[in-house]
C-alpha cells in the first residue's frame, strides 16, 4: 500500500508526506497506481495541466512543488484515509493532558510496522522514543532501504531526512511467538511509563486468539495513561470471505483472502467495548468507520463544507459538515455510513 501514500504525497495540498513512499514503492508500482486513481472533481482545464509533471514527482522522478496545481489531482483513496487518521489520532494520544506529572505518553510501539515513515515525517513532542517490531526479513529490509534513502537512524545522526523522534529502534520478531515483548523490554522500552501501541494493518492476519492474546500481552505490560490505536476487519467482511464473496479495493483479493480475524462494526459500539474490556483495555475513546473518516476528510480538505479544495498536510479546519454527495464524489471508496463496504473495516482507540 506504499503507492497510495506515495500518490497522496504529491498532492498540491496533501494529508500527508511520506518522504520514503515513491522510493519504497518503485515507478512501475506507482505508475500502475497512477492507472486505478480516480480523478478528483476540479474546475475544467485544471488536471490536464498538471498532469505530465504530477506523474513524474510521484514516480519519484523529480519535485512537484514549482508545477503543484492548486486542486487535488486524485480522489481521496482508501489507504490515504486511513494513514491521515492514525496520524491524527496518534497526535493527539501524545498531546492528551496526563493523569500525573510527567506521565504523558513518551513511548510509541508500532507492531507489524512494515515500511512505516513516521519518525521522520510527523512532528513528535520532544522525547519521544519510538520503537517497532516486525518479521525479521521486514526488519532488515527496511534498515536497509531507510540508510540507502537517507534517514537518520539516531537523533543526533546528520541526515537528509533526520530522526524527529529521540531514539528509533526497529526490532525483529514473531508476534505470534513468545518473546516479542521481552525484546522491546531489553530495547529500553519502561513497562512503568505510558505507551501509545499502534497497529494498523496488522491484526486482520492474526487468528482470533492470536489477536486476542496479543492485546492482552500489551495491556498486561502497560500501565494507566497507555493506549492503543488500532483498525481492524470486522464480522461482515470475513463472514463474506469465508463465502468467497469480498472485493475489496484497492487491496488484492490474494490478500484479503488472509484476513481472519474479526472485530464488531463500529455501529456496535457496547460489543466493541466488552470484547476490548476482556483484553485488558477498559476505556473505548473512539469508534468510527472509513466513511466517517472520509467525511472529516472533505470537511477539511475537501471541495465543498468549507475545505476549500485542500489540506495542509493532516492538520485539522474548521468546516461545515459536507453533504453525503460531496463526500462521494471526492473519495475513491464507499462513503455511505455504516452500509456496504463502510462495515468492513473499524478504527479504533482504547485506553486504560
Amino acid at each position: 500500500m506504499i503507492t497510495w501514500r506515495a500518490l497522496e504525497s504529491v498532492e498540491p495540498r496533501p494529508l500527508f508526506v511520506d518522504p520514503f513512499a515513491a522510493a519504497l514503492a518503485g515507478s512501475d508500482a506507482v505508475h500502475q497506481a497512477l492507472q486505478l486513481a480516480q480523478p478528483f472533481p476540479q474546475p475544467a482545464g485544471a488536471a490536464a495541466a498538471a498532469a505530465a509533471g504530477e506523474d513524474a514527482a510521484a514516480a519519484g522522478e523529480g519535485p512537484a512543488s514549482s508545477r503543484a496545481p492548486a486542486q487535488r489531482r486524485y480522489r481521496f483513496s482508501n489507504v490515504a484515509a486511513r494513514v491521515c487518521w492514525f496520524d491524527q489520532q496518534l497526535a493527539a494520544a501524545l498531546a492528551a493532558p496526563a493523569a500525573r506529572p510527567g506521565q504523558q505518553p513518551r513511548q510509541v510501539v508500532v507492531l507489524g510496522a512494515g515500511y512505516d515513515s513516521r519518525p521522520w515525517r510527523l512532528r513528535l513532542p520532544p522525547g519521544v522514543r519510538w520503537f517497532e517490531l516486525d518479521l525479521p526479513q521486514v526488519a532488515a529490509a527496511k534498515r536497509e532501504l531507510l540508510q540507502q534513502l537517507g534517514a537518520g537512524l539516531e537523533a543526533s545522526q546528520p541526515a537528509a531526512h533526520p530522526l524527529r523522534a529521540a531514539s528509533w529502534a526497529g526490532l525483529a520478531g514473531d508476534l505470534c511467538q513468545p518473546g516479542w515483548s521481552a525484546q522491546l523490554v531489553a530495547a529500553g522500552l519502561d513497562r512503568r511509563r505510558p505507551t501509545v501501541w499502534v497497529l494498523e494493518g496488522l491484526l486482520m492476519y492474526l487468528t482470533p486468539k492470536q489477536a486476542t492474546v496479543l492485546l492482552q500481552e500489551m495491556a498486561g505490560m502497560s500501565p494507566a495513561g497507555s493506549c492503543i490505536i488500532l483498525h481492524q476487519s470486522t464480522t461482515d467482511l470475513v463472514e463474506l470471505i469465508g463465502q468467497g464473496a469480498a472485493t475489496y479495493a484497492p487491496f488484492p483479493p490474494e490478500l484479503v483472502a488472509t484476513w481472519h480475524s474479526k472485530f464488531p462494526a463500529a455501529d456496535r459500539r457496547p460489543a466493541l467495548a466488552a470484547l476490548l474490556r476482556a483484553a485488558g483495555w477498559p476505556r473505548l475513546r473512539e469508534v468510527t468507520s472509513r466513511a466517517r473518516i472520509a467525511a472529516h476528510i472533505v470537511a477539511s480538505h475537501g471541495i465543498g463544507g468549507g475545505g476549500g479544495g485542500g489540506g495542509s498536510g493532516g492538520g485539522e479546519a474548521s468546516a461545515a459538515e459536507p453533504t453525503p454527495e460531496e463526500v462521494a464524489v471526492q473519495c475513491d471508496f464507499e462513503t455511505s455510513v455504516d452500509e456496504g463496504q463502510d462495515r468492513w473495516a473499524v478504527f479504533v482507540v482504547a485506553g486504560k
